[in-house]
């Protein structure tokens, strides 16, 4: 993750859209501190996604499988 000031932001917002574009995520700073986060939609989608309730639920049962012992490794895709 790289960062850019939001005086940087406003002076260039193409270039850090670019940036997001191509898979990298931009912090935005004000006064040094992180404002906010600029991303692809892709990254966006799945970011809203992982918290989504059903993911979360199967996160959960997955845990509990694995510490019960019952989880199963999944095969390498050699």
């Amino acid at each position: 993750m790289s960062e850019i000031d939001l005086s940087e932001l406003e002076r260039a917002p193409s270039e850090a859209i670019e940036r997001a574009e191509a898979g990298e995520r931009v912090v935005v700073t004000r006064g040094g501190r992180p404002a906010a986060v600029i991303m692809s939609t892709q990254d966006a989608e799945d970011f809203a996604l992982a918290d989504g309730q059903e993911f979360v639920d199967l996160r959960a049962e997955g845990r509990a499988a694995y510490g019960r012992g019952e989880a199963v490794p999944l095969p390498d895709d050699d």
